[in-house]
């Protein structure tokens, strides 16, 4: 799935993150969420910038993801896209000295990963950042984005593996029973 991501053309990625990031703008759990924790895309993801832009200009609270040790992950606030710097794992994230957010903060949480089935299941990158996240976020909604090529017929769970509520796709929302 990496080398497929990495694969897809530029301009389809840029197309596809284009209408995923208008659909997110558009959920009613967008418009009444006041904090939003959204990811700072890398390579082969979809590009969350112009959604986040949306957030920030509509005056939520936007928090994106900060690794930190033993696969635990925290929020970080995020005042301006221009004020970002990579941590030592390569991801963009907020600058130093930002205030933070625990897993309980977000009202809307969206996450990336590398495949989603139609069941909410997710593939993720191995180190289950995310899923110790959503096992302690009071979130009412996590939403995935993908690209439609990320949906598979069937990922393969654990139980500590955590579910999304739906994904937005250049293709179409799935919303997981």
């Amino acid at each position: 799935m990496n080398e497929l991501l990495h694969n897809l053309p530029v301009a389809e990625t840029a197309a596809g993150s284009s209408v995923i990031c208008k659909t997110l703008g558009q959920l009613p759990d967008y418009h009444k969420a006041r904090r939003i924790m959204a990811f700072l895309s890398m390579p082969g993801e979809v590009d969350l910038d112009s959604f986040i832009e949306k957030a920030l200009a509509d005056d939520k609270e936007v928090y994106v993801p900060r690794c930190l040790d033993k696969g635990n992950m925290e929020g970080v606030r995020l005042y301006d896209l221009g004020q970002t710097v990579f941590d030592r794992y390569g991801i963009r994230t907020a600058l130093e000295g930002a205030p933070t957010c625990t897993a309980d903060v977000p009202d809307l949480l969206i996450i990336s990963g590398l495949a989603f089935d139609k069941n909410g299941c997710r593939l993720g990158r191995g180190a289950g950042f995310y899923d110790r996240f959503i096992a302690d976020a009071r979130a009412s909604q996590v939403v995935a984005v993908a690209f439609a090529a990320q949906i598979v017929e069937h990922v393969p769970t654990e139980a500590h593996d955590q579910t999304v509520c739906r994904i937005v796709t250049e293709k179409e929302i799935i919303h997981v029973s």
